[in-house]
């Protein structure tokens, strides 16, 4: 069995773009680990990943992380504090979609509660994270293709 995942674990990832990281930020109660991905793809482990976490995040999602790193999708390759900027929780949006394909309204969560909102989402808060658990399977199609959650599509 693999090593227990913490937070402040940097995870590697192998995708078609080259090697992409991301850091165990949060471990929420109800929804694991949330993960903050980091922009960009290396050709190799960068020397200093400390630089590489302290960025602000490509996106962030909550992933089954030591389930991943058990099967050995993804690789934990190092442990460093959470950069301040990252140390918050963020706030996701969340949604409903209605038999007839209609999406709405919005909650926003602060990862404790959820405030409906009774109008659309700001500009500002388009960016905010969709609240979901993703699989590895999809994390590494949108490290691929450049998400980010603003262009998330319903």
């Amino acid at each position: 069995m693999a090593k227990r995942v913490r937070i402040g674990d940097i995870m590697q990832m192998l995708s078609s773009e080259g090697v992409s990281y991301a850091q165990i930020t949060h471990k929420h109660p109800d929804f694991g680990f949330l993960i903050r991905v980091m922009p960009g793809a290396y050709d190799r482990m960068p020397e200093n990943l400390s630089v590489v976490v302290d960025q602000e995040p490509q996106f962030s999602t909550f992933l089954a992380v030591q389930s991943a790193v058990n099967a050995q999708v993804f690789a934990i390759v190092g442990n460093v504090p959470v950069a301040a900027r990252n140390e918050r929780f963020p706030i996701f949006r969340v949604t409903i979609y209605g038999k007839d394909g209609a999406v709405g309204p919005w909650w926003l969560w602060d990862g404790q509660q959820e405030v409906r909102l009774e109008r659309a989402l700001t500009d500002a808060e388009r960016k905010y994270p969709i609240r979901s658990i993703i699989s590895a399977p999809l994390l590494l199609k949108r490290i691929e293709t450049g998400y980010r959650a603003e262009d998330h599509d319903f």
